[in-house]
């Protein structure tokens, strides 16, 4: 069973979320906001849901929403797990057999990407302090027992041939060929995989889209956790930044890089941790390339999009400290 706008209804009056007297009185609202999931915002009288479900029924996207599931069920029962419960939306209910989450909906909350002063130096301050502190306090070896050990197959992309891949587009099958044929490509992405070094529980894609403010702006909430896993700190970090400079690699006519550059060097002094900088430049290179490859999901060729992330990836990660000085405005 496969959720849609008009059937989500019909599943939460099933699962008692939902009473018939808010649909007939007309209590009740749906919104898509599907991305890598089908996700829907419902509203039913004074309760706000978020419901979720795995959007292409593999392996994979089960094994990733079934984390996912787990992650909140963890926060939910496991005192120890205190700092994910902070970050992450309560769950209401898990449905294994269609893949189901139905979690908190957080009202009166922006994502970052969407914020029209993204860019403001103090929310970045409070989104890389906020990742500082989980990952401080998550980086007990016990919680190893909870999240699996991963390492982002990105690093690993120019040894995948583009026919190891046939149910991939073919816009994906050429950045692959591409990745192949440049060797710098294949040095840089090596000394990624051996600088990986695993030493605490990470949420696995924070980007500005999966980070939420109140109106308050006093503190962060992270949706969007089936990559949590136990793994290197610096992913996450490089993820946040890589996801402030797509929208000058994307949009350069639009977006400054010095107007983006005191908010990257916000989050770095809100993350707390020196000397990580030139790693997190590196690991945001291996991170443009994700980004490439997502955008490439439905493709029948190179988007220029695509081609614009590339370049930007092989120019940090085989520059990367003249990439350090140009981006983050320290040269």
């Amino acid at each position: 069973m496969f959720l849609t706008e008009a059937g989500v209804v019909h599943y939460l009056v099933e699962q008692r979320f939902v009473d018939i007297a808010d649909v007939v009185g007309g209590e009740f609202r749906v919104h898509g906001v599907s991305r890598r999931n089908l996700n829907f915002r419902v509203a039913a009288g004074k309760r706000q849901y978020l419901v979720k479900q795995v959007r292409k029924w593999d392996a994979d996207g089960r094994a990733s929403i079934e984390r996912e599931a787990a992650v909140y069920w963890q926060a939910k029962t496991n005192p120890a797990l205190a700092p994910v419960a902070a970050l992450a939306p309560e769950c209401h209910a898990w449905d294994p057999a269609n893949a189901i989450l139905i979690l908190e909906y957080l009202p009166a909350h922006t994502d970052l990407f969407d914020l029209t002063d993204r860019f403001d130096p103090a929310i970045a301050r409070i989104a890389g302090k906020a990742m500082g502190c989980f990952h401080r306090a998550m980086r007990d070896e016990k919680h190893r027992e909870q999240f699996p050990a991963e390492i982002p197959w990105y690093v690993s992309m120019h040894e995948i041939a583009p026919d190891d891949l046939k149910d991939e587009s073919a816009g994906r099958k050429e950045l692959l060929g591409a990745v192949r044929k440049y060797s710098q490509f294949g040095t840089a992405l090596e000394r990624a995989r051996v600088e990986w070094h695993a030493e605490t529980v990470i949420q696995g894609d924070w980007k500005l889209g999966n980070c939420l403010i109140p109106a308050a702006r006093d503190r962060l909430r992270l949706v969007d956790w089936e990559f949590a896993c136990w793994g290197d700190p610096v992913w996450d970090l490089a993820t946040l930044l890589q996801s402030y400079w797509n929208f000058w690699v994307l949009s350069p006519s639009q977006y400054r890089i010095e107007d983006i550059q005191p908010a990257l060097r916000a989050v770095l002094e809100g993350y707390a941790q020196p000397g990580v900088s030139q790693k997190a430049i590196r690991f945001a290179g291996v991170r443009m390339l994700q980004t490439a490859w997502e955008c490439l999901d439905k493709a029948d060729r190179m988007t220029a999009d695509a081609v614009r992330l590339m370049q930007a990836s092989l120019n940090i990660l085989t520059r990367p400290e003249w990439a350090a000085g140009q981006l983050l405005g320290t040269a």
